[in-house]
């Protein structure tokens, strides 16, 4: 078969082969390229939000434990603790309504609070508010509390319902804040931070809040915690990025049960807490690996394609998951079947096409180049050459063919000439050659010169210099170089100067700062301390100012019961006199009595004399005579006996009466002495009253003097950083410019050639 004809049948069965092929496996390598790419996309947005959110937990740890260990946040806890303690029973509500009122400043705040006992709270509130607010700001937290051990909430940011109450109640002990409180007491020092994950806090606005806590430690006792809420607000920033994610991706972030804890920006609805993926894809997570899959449960009517990736933060089980509907990223696919499928059929026309017509453009020249060649060689020179003017192979070959016939015809003038010509090119070749040997060695000396020179140059050695000429063409070099050298040698002596000036004035200026940061740091110290100290005894004296006032009552209450008493005694006086004059009639009475028996026993004895005179008739007389005079004995008997008793009775009640008097005099000696004690209790009241006043206006301007000095400190620390930073900054200038060797002039300079005298070489100090 001719190749006129093979030719358009091959190309025609290659074209559609290749365009056959090359559409399937582009087809089928596009199609699993861009279904790998949309999960690699997917695993590496996934494993980007995750880098990004445990960049910003991390750092937001971090922070919490640096302030929870400072001074400021354990004098914080004490002072809110005592000054809380100063609020008066009944006035909680009062003082929590106005430290918590947003339309009144500070200083409004503390007049008002001087009936509550809120104005010490104040005062240290702003002392501390400010330095918390601006954590706060800086960090994105939504709130921060200091807790004491006992579970009092002694200050809070923003003053909710969650201000001043204890964790300890049964409202409060199941809280999201009493679990935080509760862990950051178990920890140590070194034990990191406490975490309760994500969840309805019931104070606040219903939103998902967590808590980070941190123990705070003053020498060995665990004073209270340091607690912080963290909002979702920083995470769903992080999020709702959904930059290459295409209409229906997205990010969000997952708990250890599969509930978002980050809103999805492409509902209207609030997701948090409510929609949740299927965990059993994920719960298999280990370290950094990053699982995808398809979720069909994420939303109605939607099969997503879904990249996890765990998240390492304090064991939470957070995961981040990346979604896209499947829909979407196999409509790239589709779309791009199609364009392929359409681009094969349109090139495989063309090809066809252009096949024949290069298979027909191919064989006519190609014959016509055959009766040429054919021609040539049976030693004919006479015939004409078409197509030279081709710029293809086939051009190539005509051309060929007609230096062929040029050959032929000039092959024997060429050979005379040949030999001649191959003489003379060896002659003029070796003189070449010997002139290139000296160029080129001329070259290389200029060039390993040049090397060492940039070897000494590159270790830090200034004292190089080339003094040997080079070629003309390359001096140039040799003088720049040295030059060069000349001036960078100037250039680092005048750096040593000014290092070792900054150095050494940096060093006087950083033992200044340093000094000055330590009197300042104790100064500050002290005067916190002796703020503290001046609250304590304001409250003390306080308390003895009361003291002397109820002093004062119990003394003017015993002056009037000893002035009672006193009168009690002058009518007890006035009755036992009576009660003696009484006794006396008594007595006057009985000696009556016992005249009468007298008289009663003379009758008898004289009525028995005469009964016994009157013989048997007067018998039954003298028997009652008898019996009257033994009355009349037993009478007299019982007569003496009661004076006997009324005499030792006078006698008692004379003791007694001696004794009532007494007692009285006693008792006005003591109202005396009680009036006494009264007058000057009232003088140690009013001299309460008067220190008092003066305690508090002492504490009020100590108070401001810490907050000064806290600043000053504060401004002290930061210049003390800065000369720090100066010290370093000029030990480091030093130490690169210490590792060049340098010469011993800065003003040397090159000659006309550039040469330099090679002065003794020393390096700088570092």
């Amino acid at each position: 078969m001719l190749i006129s004809r093979k030719l358009p049948l091959a190309a025609a069965i290659l074209t559609v082969v290749s365009i056959a092929a090359s559409s399937i496996g582009g087809m089928m390598i596009s199609s699993n390229a861009l279904t790998r790419e949309y999960s690699e996309k997917l695993s590496a947005i996934s494993d980007g939000r995750r880098n990004q959110i445990e960049t910003y937990l991390e750092a937001t740890i971090k922070d919490i434990e640096e302030i929870a260990v400072t001074q400021d946040v354990a004098a914080a806890l004490n002072l809110f603790g005592i000054a809380l303690t100063m609020v008066e029973d009944g006035m909680e509500n009062a003082f929590r309504d106005l430290v918590s009122d947003p339309n009144l400043s500070l200083d409004e705040k503390a007049a008002q609070g001087r009936a509550s006992g809120a104005s010490i709270y104040l005062n240290h509130e702003g002392k501390f508010g400010p330095v918390f607010a601006k954590i706060a700001e800086e960090n994105g937290f939504e709130d921060i509390f200091l807790v004491k051990a006992d579970g009092q909430v002694v200050y809070t940011l923003k003053k909710k319902d969650d201000f001043n109450v204890s964790l300890a109640d049964a409202a409060w002990k199941d809280t999201l804040l009493a679990q935080a409180q509760k862990q950051a007491l178990e920890k140590g020092d070194g034990d990191g931070v406490a975490f309760v994950d994500y969840a309805p806090y019931a104070p606040g606005e219903q939103s998902m809040t967590a808590f980070v806590a941190k123990p705070v430690i003053v020498g060995d006792e665990t004073k209270g915690a340091f607690i912080v809420a963290l909002p979702t607000g920083r995470i769903g920033a992080i999020m709702n990025n959904r930059t290459g994610l295409g209409k229906t991706g997205e990010t969000v972030l997952i708990n250890s049960k599969g509930y978002l804890l980050t809103d999805s920006p492409l509902t209207q609805t609030n997701d948090v807490g409510v929609v949740k993926l299927d965990p059993a894809q994920f719960s298999q997570l280990v370290g950094r690996e990053i699982v995808s899959g398809v979720d069909d449960s994420y939303r109605e009517n939607m099969s997503a394609k879904v990249a996890f990736a765990g998240v390492d933060f304090l064991n939470a089980g957070w995961v981040v998951a990346a979604l896209v509907d499947s829909r979407e990223a196999g409509e790239a696919v589709a779309s791009m079947r199609q364009i392929v499928i359409l681009a094969s059929l349109v090139l495989l026309a063309v090809s066809l096409a252009g096949a024949l017509l290069f298979s027909r453009n191919l064989t006519r020249p190609i014959n016509a180049l055959v009766a040429n060649m054919r021609e040539l060689s049976e030693g004919r020179t006479d015939f004409d050459i078409d197509n030279m003017d081709r710029k293809d192979e086939i051009g190539d070959m005509v051309r060929s063919v007609a230096v062929f016939k040029e050959a032929a015809i000039e092959k024997r003038r060429l050979e005379g000439e040949a030999e001649e010509t191959r003489l003379t090119s060896e002659r003029e070749a070796s003189e070449r050659a010997a002139d290139k040997a000296q160029e080129a060695q001329q070259m290389q000396t200029a060039v390993d010169a040049l090397a060492g020179g940039l070897e000494r140059l590159s270790d830090g050695d200034l004292t190089v210099r080339l003094d040997e000429p080079f070629m003309d063409s390359l001096d140039r070099l040799r003088v720049d170089f040295n030059k060069t050298v000349v001036h960078l040698n100037s250039t680092l002596y005048q750096i040593q100067d000014g290092a070792g000036s900054i150095d050494g004035n940096a060093r006087e200026m950083r033992a200044s700062a340093d000094d000055l940061s330590r009197r300042t740091e104790q100064q500050a110290a002290s005067l916190e301390e002796t703020s503290a100290a001046l609250e304590e005894i304001t409250s003390t004296v306080r308390e003895t100012s009361e003291r002397a006032a109820e002093a004062e009552q119990m003394a003017n209450a015993a002056k009037d019961d000893a002035d009672r008493s006193s009168s009690v005694v002058v009518e007890a006086v006035e009755a036992m006199e009576g009660i003696e004059k009484a006794s006396s009639e008594i007595s006057n009475i009985i000696n009556v009595i016992d005249e009468i028996a007298f008289q009663t026993n003379l009758l008898a004895l004289n009525a028995g004399v005469e009964a016994a005179r009157a013989g048997d008739a007067g018998k039954g007389f003298a028997v009652v005579a008898q019996e009257v005079r033994e009355l009349a004995q037993r009478a007299a008997g019982a007569a003496t006996e009661i004076k006997d008793l009324i005499t030792r009775s006078g006698s008692e009640v004379s003791n007694g009466v001696s004794l009532v008097k007494a007692t009285g005099q006693a008792l006005d000696q003591i109202s005396q002495h009680v009036a006494d004690i009264n007058n000057r209790i009232a003088t140690i009241a009013q001299a309460s009253k008067e220190q008092l006043t003066g305690v508090q206006e002492v504490n009020s301007a100590v108070v401001q003097m810490d907050r000064m000095t806290q600043q000053n400190a504060a401004m002290v620390e930061e210049t003390n950083a800065v000369i720090h930073k100066l010290a370093d900054d000029s030990a480091g200038l030093s130490a690169l410019a210490g590792e060049f060797s340098l010469s011993g002039d800065t003003a040397d300079a090159g000659s006309s050639d550039g040469s330099v005298a090679e002065p003794a070489g020393h390096r700088l100090a570092g």
